[in-house]
């Protein structure tokens, strides 16, 4: 096995054994209609319980997984959404389909040439589906497009006698989805709601990263999958389990390991980073730990979190910056931008939303991703 930086599957799976049972025993049982939200920081794991999720339910007899990532679209369109995924979902009912062709070489087909090998009775069922994808008015409205892909699922699973399980991760960003030039918003979460109560065969999960829109989703009394779905908050690796994957790999002092794990407060990609760093160097006492995460910080930590925090308007800059310096008050951070409490509190509001900072109790804030802050403390950024 080696250090990961994509999401990790199979044997380079680390801990969370109780929810990786507790999700496969209800996902592969064709009585339960139990589904689940997946909620942590960035980097913390999430993708890589879906597609762990996915890669054990393959086999199973009687059940589809199909993963799909909002993050993953170019344009961002309702359009691009509802297709993508659509394919996405064709190609994992191939099997069950006797379908020899991937969905996407199928689409670019004439539909005259696609009549003729979709002609057997068993893939007629699909024949529609490639027919909207292809043929459709580029007007159809983001209702009826909705409506096609998500009851596709349904419709295969009810057709092949299986169960379908819909794993979206950052499913809360459908809300930036465009029609035209326009965010389409909330209404797309009760509309995938409508659609989502008349399911029989089909299950859904879903991830996000940031907690603001997860609230708007799932968490709060008033969001469209309250109690729809079981809520699971995604935590850091402990101690113990950060020794596990370091040891997977190298021979390495338990000082060491705690310095790792102090170092990335258990965030998996931190973890696997800093191995696949130290495996190239070849020392692991503690003192070349150090030395390797000033490395990380300097080089790699510039291509991570450069732009992320570029991206942040300048007053937004200047209180991720006081935060990490220890000012976690709006009073401390207002008196040290020289700017009144009322706009820092307007402020801190935006950097909640944006997943970057969290409230861990009434009138302190603090930075989500320690890594994160360590850069911002040590290279010194400025606004």
């Amino acid at each position: 096995m080696a250090f990961t930086l994509k999401p990790a599957r199979g044997e380079e799976f680390v801990n969370r054994d109780e929810l990786l049972t507790e999700m496969l025993s209800e996902l592969e049982d064709p009585n339960s209609a139990a589904g689940y939200a997946l909620y942590g920081k960035r980097r913390i794991g999430k993708t890589s319980i879906l597609k762990e999720v996915q890669r054990r339910l393959e086999p199973e007899k009687g059940c589809v997984a199909v993963y799909f990532s909002v993050w993953d679209l170019i344009d961002n369109s309702v359009e691009e959404f509802c297709r993508n995924l659509s394919l996405e979902i064709i190609d994992a009912y191939r099997p069950e389909l006797g379908l020899g062709y991937r969905a996407r070489e199928l689409v670019q087909m004439p539909l005259s040439l696609l009549g003729k090998v979709l002609g057997e009775t068993e893939l007629r069922i699909i024949y529609s589906d490639f027919e909207f994808l292809i043929s459709r008015k580029k007007t159809s409205e983001a209702g009826v497009l909705l409506e096609h892909c998500f009851g596709l699922a349904e419709k295969l699973a009810k057709s092949t006698g299986t169960k379908c399980v819909l794993l979206i991760d950052e499913f809360p960003s459908v809300i930036d989805l465009k029609v035209g030039n326009r965010k389409i918003g909330e209404g797309i979460l009760k509309k995938i709601r409508t659609i989502f109560e008349d399911w029989e065969k089909t299950t859904l999960c879903i991830s996000g990263s940031v907690r603001s829109t997860m609230e708007l989703t799932v968490l709060s009394a008033s969001s469209p999958f309250y109690r729809q779905l079981v809520v699971k908050e995604v935590n850091p690796l402990g101690l113990e389990h950060v020794r596990v994957l370091l040891r997977q790999n190298l021979k390495i002092p338990d000082e060491s390991v705690e310095e790792i794990y102090s170092f990335s407060a258990g965030i998996p990609f931190y973890v696997n980073f800093i191995g696949k760093m130290l495996e190239r160097k070849g020392k692991r006492d503690p003192e070349s730990v150090r030395a390797i995460e000033q490395e990380f910080l300097g080089e790699e930590g510039n291509l991570l979190f450069r732009e992320e925090f570029n991206s942040l308007s300048p007053r937004e800059k200047a209180i991720i910056i006081e935060i990490s310096r220890g000012k976690h008050s709006p009073g401390e951070i207002a008196g040290s931008v020289g700017d009144k409490v009322s706009n820092i509190n307007t402020f801190l509001n935006y950097l909640i939303n944006k997943g970057h900072i969290c409230r861990k109790e009434k009138g302190f804030y603090s930075l989500e991703d320690p890594v994160f802050e360590r850069w911002i403390r040590e290279t010194q950024v400025t606004e």
